[in-house]
């Protein structure tokens, strides 16, 4: 994804962290702006004038401003580096305040549903916490309903390719 438009999804998907069990902890505004001061993640951002903006949309229609950001992040292609980045400025913003709510639990697996990590990077990244991972048997389930593999068309695949090259 071009970096401008990177840096203003993860500013969005940030600010929605911050506000998405509907109160704005000082803690998590503190947090946002240590990680614009000590990173280049917001680099050409206007921290307060796009904060303040999006404060204003979140107060006239909070779940339809996250929604927006959500559907947005599920239909562009992000690199697992970017999806990695998003979710741990998630995860830092979301614990700023040292507590989590279950409006920030369900937000954090909304975010995951519209990234492509696998469950072992995340782990490897994050350690695991439980509402970052799929259950075992979600995944066991979700591995038996795979379409079937048709052999037939792979040995026929097989064939003409061997079929080719000795024709050759």
């Amino acid at each position: 994804m071009d970096n401008t438009k990177f840096t203003n999804l993860l500013f969005d998907i940030a600010c929605s962290a911050v506000t998405c069990d509907g109160h704005i902890d000082e803690k998590e505004i503190r947090e946002l702006k240590h990680i614009n001061r000590s990173t280049t993640y917001f680099k050409d951002i206007d921290l307060s004038k796009r904060l303040d903006r999006f404060l204003n949309n979140f107060k006239y229609n909070a779940d339809q401003t996250i929604n927006n950001i959500l559907d947005h992040t599920k239909d562009v292609f992000l690199n697992p580096v970017e999806e990695m980045l998003i979710l741990e400025i998630v995860l830092r913003l979301v614990y700023a305040d040292t507590k989590i709510d279950e409006k920030e639990i369900k937000f954090i697996e909304d975010v995951r549903s519209c990234l492509g990590l696998d469950d072992e990077m995340i782990i490897q990244r994050f350690g695991e916490i439980d509402f970052l991972i799929s259950p075992k048997d979600e995944i066991l389930n979700s591995n038996n309903k795979k379409d079937p593999i048709d052999t037939k068309s792979l040995e026929n695949l097989y064939f003409s390719a061997e079929d080719n090259k000795e024709s050759k």
